[in-house]
């Protein structure tokens, strides 16, 4: 079974983090993960890289503003502890 049928049991913040030219994970799916979370009101932000594949090896200025909003988030959310419903 797909995991698209489980995003109704999706209550976990989620930072979504994906690049423009990525041929892996498409950026489409990022854009669809999104906008089932927000669809739920579950916590979500997606990142998109402009003229990055997968591996995110173009930019280094893309690896560090990565790792400053994976900070920002963890900030904001790693704190929160989440029952199981």
């Amino acid at each position: 079974e797909s995991p698209i049928y489980q995003f109704g049991k999706v209550r976990t913040p989620t930072l979504i983090v994906t690049a423009e030219d990525d041929v892996r994970v498409p950026v489409s799916q990022g854009y669809i993960l999104e906008r089932a979370l927000r669809y739920l009101n579950v916590p979500v932000q997606l990142l998109i890289f402009p003229n990055e594949g997968h591996s995110m090896a173009n930019n280094p200025w893309h690896i560090k503003i990565k790792v400053r909003e994976e900070l920002k988030w963890l900030r904001q959310y790693g704190h929160t502890a989440f029952v199981k419903t």
